[in-house]
């Protein structure tokens, strides 16, 4: 490489556009399924998610180490906004929420209750024939914040805030996200996932936040204590093809459910 190269033209795929990207959600405590299936959501007008918030920020010295010091940031928090068509809102609310607008629900509220992760959101970027993957933009445990209503005389559209605890990330193409879910039986420790090779995803001693090298997550639902949102299993458990398998204390109770993010070839 030499500071006199002359790059070729772009091509018409390295500029992506958002109007040909497909919006996509699965809820965390969806039914039980292999995989289940993720819903299409309409409407969307823009997904934007800023760089990540610190609740624990500080600078730890020491004597003698002069103007030496260390950096400390602890638990990251991102913040964001799905923009959608106005006349959206009920249904989109609703199919966060696993209810069917007009039908099973006749009223949604804008007020959100908990902090409990909802869906996760992948938003697939395709080229301008609407079909080729560029890539994915994928967050995690999504959770809707409150929000408020407007209803202004022209063109209408709504900004819902949402945020999550967990990163971000973009997926390579060629790839999308699966989610699993099983229920637990007793003394078993070995389940088997829809797909039968997940793609390796990183590796997961250089990125913080991130157990696994071939899933986004594994959680556990103990329904004996009324979790609805499981907890992450940092450790005892692999993933080796399409076997799942917890060992010693993580092998889960027969009223568990355990859940898997993860991304297959397309």
């Amino acid at each position: 490489m030499a500071v006199t190269d002359q790059l070729a033209k772009p091509t018409e795929s390295q500029h992506q556009m958002g109007r040909f990207s497909l919006n996509r959600i699965v809820r965390q405590d969806a039914t039980i399924a292999k995989p289940v299936v993720w819903s299409n959501v309409k409407g969307i007008v823009a997904v934007n998610i800023g760089a990540p918030t610190w609740k624990y920020e500080y600078d730890i010295h020491q004597q003698g180490a002069g103007n030496e010091l260390t950096h400390v940031q602890q638990v990251p928090r991102w913040d964001g906004t799905v923009t959608i068509l106005s006349g959206q809102i009920g249904t989109f609310l609703a199919a966060i929420d696993g209810k069917t607008w007009g039908t099973a629900q006749a009223v949604m509220s804008a007020r959100i209750d908990n902090d409990n992760p909802m869906v996760h959101w992948e938003v697939v970027c395709r080229t301008f024939d609407n079909v080729t993957h560029l890539f994915s933009l994928v967050i995690q445990d999504m959770v809707i914040d409150s929000f408020g209503f407007d209803n202004p005389m022209d063109y209408a559209d709504r900004g819902i805030p949402f945020h999550t605890y967990h990163e971000p990330f973009i997926l390579a193409q060629g790839r999308e996200m699966v989610f699993d879910k099983f229920a637990a039986t007793p003394s078993t420790s070995t389940y088997t996932l829809s797909c039968s090779t997940p793609a390796t995803l990183v590796t997961a001693t250089e990125h913080d936040d991130w157990d696994y090298n071939n899933a986004v997550f594994i959680k556990n639902e103990d329904y004996s204590e009324s979790d609805v949102t499981g907890r992450r299993i940092r450790s005892g458990a692999t993933i080796t093809g399409a076997s799942l398998v917890f060992t010693g204390s993580s092998v889960p109770a027969a009223s568990d459910e355990i859940s898997v993010l993860y991304a297959k070839a397309t």
